[in-house]
C-alpha cells in the first residue's frame, strides 16, 4: 500500500489571459517537465532584552510574495507569445503586384519582406520582365539574390501564403490566471493549483539553434486579489486543492 503522506505529481499548466480584471478561456500550455512556485518573506526579529540573553522572542513578517517558475516545450501560438512577450497575428494569403524593391547590386541578398511565395515575377525600370536566369530566388524564405546589376528599381509579383506573426517584446506586463490540473501518481490523488493573477518576467532566451529539443523557462509573480483577503476558504494569491476521486 502506497503511503500517502509521500508524493510524485505529475500534470499539465493551463493559462488564461485576464482582459480588464476577467479571465479569458484557458489554454493548455503542453509539456513542462518542470514547475514550481517559491513562497519569499521579508520580516524583522524581534529581541527581548530583559534577561541580558537578547533571545528572539518574536518575528514580524512584513511582506509577502509568491513567484513561479517552470520549463515549456511546446511553442504553441500563444506559447510563443509568453516566451517573446508579444502578440501573434495572423496575416492571410495575399497578392502582391509591382512592390517596388529599389535598385538592387550583383550578389547582394534582397529580403523581399513576404514568405512562401509563389508565381513570383520581377520587372525592371521599363517594365520589362526580367528572366529568371538573371536571379537566384528563395521562394519559401522570400530572398533574392540577382546575378547581375539591374538598371533603375526593381519591382516583384508573387503570391504570398498565409502564416503567423508574432511580435517580439511589445507586449510586456500581460496578466494570466493559473490553474495546474495535477495527479499524484502514487496514490492517484488529483491535485489542482490556481493563481488568480501571475504576471511572467519578460526576462528570457529563446534558442534559435538547438543540438536537442527546444525547451523554454518561464518565470512569474503572483499577485494579490484583495477581494479575496476575507474569505477564510480562499488566498490572495491562490490555493492548492488535493482529493479523491471515487470508481
Amino acid at each position: 500500500m502506497a503511503n500517502s503522506n509521500v508524493i510524485s505529481l505529475q500534470g499539465e499548466l493551463h493559462l488564461a489571459k485576464m482582459v480588464s480584471g476577467v479571465p479569458a478561456a484557458l489554454l493548455p500550455v503542453g509539456s513542462t517537465p518542470e514547475l514550481q512556485i517559491a513562497i519569499s518573506t521579508e520580516s524583522t526579529d524581534h529581541y527581548e532584552s530583559k534577561t541580558g540573553l537578547r533571545s528572539k522572542d518574536a518575528v514580524l513578517y512584513k511582506q509577502t510574495g509568491v513567484a513561479i517558475s517552470g520549463t515549456i516545450e511546446e511553442v504553441t501560438k500563444e506559447n510563443l507569445e509568453l516566451i517573446l512577450s508579444g502578440k501573434s497575428i495572423e496575416i492571410p494569403e495575399a497578392q502582391l503586384t509591382d512592390i517596388n524593391i529599389g535598385t538592387v547590386q550583383a550578389g547582394a541578398m534582397i529580403d523581399l519582406g513576404h514568405r512562401n511565395l509563389s508565381n513570383v515575377a520581377f520587372k525592371d525600370s521599363s517594365d520589362v520582365a526580367i528572366t529568371s536566369d538573371k536571379y537566384v530566388l528563395d521562394a519559401v524564405y522570400g530572398t533574392v539574390v540577382f546575378n547581375e546589376a539591374i538598371v533603375g528599381p526593381v519591382k516583384f509579383s508573387a503570391k504570398a501564403g498565409a502564416k503567423t506573426r508574432t511580435t517580439i517584446a511589445n507586449n510586456i506586463g500581460s496578466e494570466y490566471r493559473i490553474l495546474f490540473k495535477g495527479i499524484d501518481t502514487l496514490t492517484g490523488d488529483k491535485v489542482v493549483m490556481t493563481l488568480w493573477r501571475v504576471k511572467f518576467s519578460p526576462d528570457t532566451e529563446f534558442d534559435l539553434i538547438h543540438e536537442d529539443f527546444g525547451s523554454y523557462s518561464i518565470e512569474g509573480e503572483a499577485l494579490a486579489d484583495i477581494s479575496k483577503a476575507n474569505d477564510a476558504e480562499l488566498s490572495v494569491f491562490g490555493h492548492i486543492e488535493r482529493f479523491s476521486v471515487t470508481a
